[in-house]
């Protein structure tokens, strides 16, 4: 069931993104899919009107594009969390109790929605792609960071975020160098290991080039990808959820 505590986890993951964004090098700045992402949010779980009023909260006329980071786009980011942070105090409050229910309802008449699980590594822009597109395919990504934790521990807070999930993937950013070697963050590959216990062979690798996964991993098939190309990366989503009957 879809609760003030799952909203406020969501709300909180957007918030943690904005600061990734600010973080991440100059070339890969694409402030447009954060703003997407929680437009895409707020209108299916909070309504249309909630969505109107995040984007009436930005800098009018920041254009959010690539590029290097300009200060109206970085006042426009400020804005909108700003506006989150409001938009959460009133979901914790229960202002929202009523959207949030006719949510729920509609959800139900339309029929259940597969979930999927992703295991990452930080949030680079290409994740919140990668997200839009399964929900375009109907199918709800799930992030073990952007849910609430209840005092758990890494490994049983991705275990709890599996439950109800029919399939994984592994998005293999780029995250540490070792020895000139680019590989994924520790949560990525401590997550791996637990979805291959529990999902066995419904798991897609989508592998950041010039990523290595290690010798454990390199006999699973794999997609690779850029930040600015995901093309092939999303064909591959498909053939492979295709492949197991989940769309």
């Amino acid at each position: 069931m879809l609760s003030r505590q799952d909203v406020v986890g969501r709300l909180d993951g957007l918030i943690v993104g904005a600061d990734a964004l600010r973080a991440v090098s100059r070339k890969h700045m694409t402030w447009d899919l954060w703003i997407d992402e929680v437009e895409s949010f707020l209108r299916r779980t909070l309504g249309g009107d909630v969505e109107k009023e995040f984007r009436k909260a930005l800098t009018p006329g920041a254009v959010l594009t690539f590029g290097d980071p300009q200060p109206i786009y970085l006042e426009a980011l400020q804005q909108g969390v700003n506006k989150l942070a409001v938009i959460r105090k009133r979901v914790i409050r229960g202002d929202y109790d009523a959207q949030l229910e006719g949510t729920l309802k509609g959800v139900e008449r339309e029929g259940a929605v597969p979930s999927i699980f992703i295991a990452h590594s930080g949030e680079p822009p290409a994740l919140f792609r990668l997200t839009r597109f399964l929900e375009a395919l109907r199918v709800k990504p799930v992030i073990a960071e952007w849910l609430p934790f209840k005092g758990r521990q890494v490994p049983d807070q991705a275990r709890s975020a599996m439950d109800g999930c029919v399939a994984a993937i592994v998005f293999a950013t780029a995250a540490d160098a070792v020895a000139e070697r680019k590989q994924p963050g520790r949560g990525a590959l401590t997550e791996t290991g637990i979805l291959q216990e529990r999902f066995g062979q419904k798991i897609i690798y989508l592998v950041e080039e010039g990523v290595e996964l290690g010798p454990m991993l390199d006999s699973f098939a794999r997609e690779f990808f850029t930040q600015d190309c995901l093309e092939r990366a999303f064909s591959r989503v498909v053939v492979e959820l295709k492949g197991h009957a989940i769309i």
